[in-house]
């Protein structure tokens, strides 16, 4: 009998944690350099369009999806990089749109919403392994740990900002 890969084609799993970071408790950024990240979660499914502007000036596009993962498991996720024209073409679409700021910061990456504002921020570290993951320790800034909770996804705080 076959077993059969549950993996889908294509995707990496991806292994993340994250964490709330309240407004009294961020870390100065000021003298780092941010990247710009426009994510309009489109309508009907799991798909991120997502535009980054870089601090040397480059602009980067991308259509994403994350798969639906098992409580506690983490995703999979798959990217595909677009045309400025493509890009266009798919922000026409229906969707729930944020604007943050990513700033490279202690190991990891900290997110500052500005579009829609919220009281906190999310700091988040990827990592190459399970084991990398599990024995993290993270920064004394942060708050709870909101890893696995889908309140906080990119998504949820997109449409629930409406």
């Amino acid at each position: 009998m076959a077993v059969i890969d549950s993996t889908p084609k294509y995707a990496q799993l991806e292994l993340e944690r994250r964490w709330l970071v309240p407004r009294a408790q961020l870390p100065a950024v000021e003298q780092l350099v941010p990247r710009l990240i426009d994510d309009r979660y489109l309508d009907g499914g799991r798909l991120r369009l997502r535009r980054v502007l870089a601090a040397a000036g480059e602009t980067l596009f991308k259509l994403g999806k994350k798969y639906e993962a098992r409580p506690g498991q983490s995703e999979y996720v798959v990217s595909v990089y677009l045309t400025a024209h493509e890009y266009a073409a798919l922000a026409q679409l229906p969707g729930y749109a944020v604007r943050k700021r990513r700033y490279a910061f202690a190991g990891g990456s900290l997110d500052i919403y500005e579009q829609p504002e919220h009281e906190f921020s999310i700091f988040e570290v990827e990592f190459g392994s399970l084991e990398e993951m599990s024995g993290y320790v993270p920064p004394a800034f942060v708050d709870q740990e909101v890893t696995f909770n889908a309140s906080f996804s990119g998504h949820a705080l997109a449409k629930n900002a409406l």
